[in-house]
């Protein structure tokens, strides 16, 4: 009687352990999958700001050329050579900004240095955004576009 209490014990505590372990694990593994979870949403922020910006690389293209012939012909020539620059300094920026992007880089950095990488560039790709809309909105301004 008394091997089969003692038996009984040693059972329930090992079936405890095993819970244990296995609630271990599996709280491990969802804080991994929250975390790469986290992850791929900023990822998708700092793309989504990306891909809204991109294809007005096209309209600051034309704006730039409009604004060139401009320049020579335009009594406020000084004005349109500063829309043009503004045009320059936004696509450069986002030139810059695309060759500077390296998610490869945060690969076996902490969950913080992951979050500050996201936060960093989405603050960077929004800078180019608003730099962006505000130099193609006063350039086609100027050119009564």
């Amino acid at each position: 009687m008394f091997d089969e209490a003692n038996s009984s014990q040693q059972t329930g505590t090992i079936m405890r352990k095993i819970f244990l372990a296995i609630s271990i694990i599996t709280t491990l593994a969802a804080c991994q999958k929250n975390g790469e979870d986290k992850q791929k949403v900023m990822i998708d922020e700092v793309m989504a700001i990306h891909d809204e910006v991109m294809p007005k690389m096209d309209d600051i293209m034309t704006l730039k050329s409009s604004l060139d012939s401009a320049i020579k012909v335009s009594p406020d020539s000084a004005k349109a050579k500063q829309l043009y620059s503004a045009l320059d300094s936004a696509d450069n920026q986002m030139m810059d900004w695309m060759q500077a992007y390296n998610p490869d880089q945060v690969k076996g950095k902490s969950e913080e240095e992951v979050t500050k990488y996201y936060a960093d560039e989405k603050a960077k790709i929004s800078s180019v955004k608003e730099l962006t809309n505000k130099s193609i909105e006063e350039a086609k301004g100027f050119l009564g576009k």
